[in-house]
C-alpha cells in the first residue's frame, strides 16, 4: 500500500479583487469551507482569510484533480 501527502497552498480571490469578506461572517465562512474540504475526503490544515482573498493550506485527497477541487471549492464557496 503506497502513501500520498501533498500539500496545497491556496490562494483565490473574490470577484474583481473587491472586499466582499467581512469579519462578522468569517467564521461561518471557515465552517463552510471546511464542510467542503472535508466532504472531498481531504483534510484542511490552516485557513486565513482577508477581505479580498482566502488561503488554504489543505491535503488534496489523491482521487481529486486539483483542477477540479478547487473548481468545486470555488463554485460552492462563492455562493
Amino acid at each position: 500500500m503506497s502513501y500520498t501527502r501533498l500539500l496545497y497552498h491556496i490562494v483565490f480571490r473574490t470577484k474583481s479583487s473587491k472586499n466582499t469578506i467581512s469579519e462578522q461572517h468569517e467564521n461561518e465562512l471557515y465552517a463552510y469551507i471546511m464542510g467542503i474540504v472535508n466532504n472531498k475526503k481531504s483534510k484542511l490544515y490552516r485557513i486565513g482569510v482577508m477581505p479580498n482573498h482566502i488561503h488554504l493550506l489543505v491535503d488534496i485527497h489523491p482521487t481529486f484533480a486539483v483542477s477540479d477541487f478547487m473548481k468545486e471549492l470555488k463554485e460552492y464557496s462563492s455562493k
